[in-house]
């Protein structure tokens, strides 16, 4: 750290600096990065403050990046605890493992998949969010007529397409199924652009089914973390509806879903299904705070065990 031992004035911003670059200290980008480890907004804007004051009474000019994190793996330790220090730090290092980091988000209609996906890419400062909602739409507007078929319509009313009458299968979860495989094929196009670039995406939508995507041909080169958001009853869900309604303004009318939920509550029960065969963790969405707060845990875990594994190669090589 080079401090300057005469004035103390911070008229000139404190640079973080590395090898290739110096970029001005950021308060509030500082306080974003802490708030990943689960940390409350607030708190994490007072840990920042408090390492911004510590400049000025150490009259700090320049600090190198792994420096800064330190520091702040200091102060969240003394503020919050050693859980939250580490999480921190784990977040911030998960670049060297030099793999991109794609998380998979699933569930019905309805369940919030889609808020918890936006807040986790907020937090994690991940730019890319792709919902398959929209991978289908584009897949539609680009796929000849005669392959269009399973495209068309909701994941809950896509069985009105089907190209042959179901027998002896539930015709929403068949209908469900083949709308699946045909976004799937989007999907993975988007998964392996992700992993071949090295970008961190969160992709989100009911079409993230777990034991549909071929995701183990990847995980060599990404760190694939994939989970199902559900919430336990019809009145959550109807509760769920209703401030969909409220947040588009009425262009996603919440009797346009109730007259299906009966439909819907079928397709979540069969995505718990598959959830628990292939390992895929079930989040039950009864809070927002605590579904992000939970994701983020998993999201932790998985990070750890690569970490874990990479410290096992070197030592197993060594």
């Amino acid at each position: 750290m080079t401090v300057n031992g005469n004035d103390g004035s911070q008229q000139n911003p404190v640079v973080i600096s590395d090898k290739k670059s110096g970029l001005p200290f950021s308060k509030g980008i500082l306080a974003s990065s802490i708030s990943v480890a689960g940390i409350d907004i607030v708190i994490a804007h007072k840990i920042a403050l408090n390492i911004q004051e510590y400049f000025k009474t150490n009259r700090t000019r320049t600090i190198r990046l792994e420096e800064l994190r330190s520091l702040a793996f200091r102060f969240i330790k003394d503020e919050v605890g050693l859980e939250y220090a580490e999480k921190y730090l784990l977040w911030q290092s998960v670049g060297k493992l030099q793999k991109p980091t794609i998380i998979l988000v699933g569930g019905a209609t309805g369940v919030g998949k889609s808020t918890v996906a936006t807040v986790l890419a907020n937090r994690l400062n991940i730019t890319r969010v792709a919902s398959t909602d929209a991978i289908r739409e584009v897949m539609r507007a680009s796929v000849s007529e005669k392959l269009i078929r399973p495209l068309r319509g909701s994941s809950y009313n896509a069985y009105l397409n089907l190209t042959l009458p179901p027998s002896g299968v539930e015709p929403v979860i068949l209908g469900f199924r083949e709308q699946v495989i045909a976004v799937n094929v989007g999907v993975e196009a988007i998964i392996k652009r992700s992993v071949e670039e090295k970008t961190d995406i969160v992709i989100e939508g009911a079409h993230i089914v777990p034991g549909y995507l071929d995701i183990k041909k990847y995980t060599d080169r990404s760190i694939i973390i994939q989970m199902v958001i559900a919430v336990p009853d019809k009145n959550t869900h109807k509760e769920h509806f209703n401030k969909r309604t409220v947040e588009t303004q009425g262009s996603r009318p919440m009797q346009r879903y109730l007259k299906h939920l009966d439909k819907i509550i079928l397709i979540q029960d069969y995505l718990e299904e598959l959830a628990g065969k292939n390992n895929v963790k079930i989040i039950q969405n009864y809070n927002l705070d605590n579904t992000v707060n939970e994701a983020l845990e998993l999201i932790f875990k998985r990070i750890k065990q690569e970490f874990a594994k990479v410290s096992n190669e070197y030592v197993d090589t060594a």
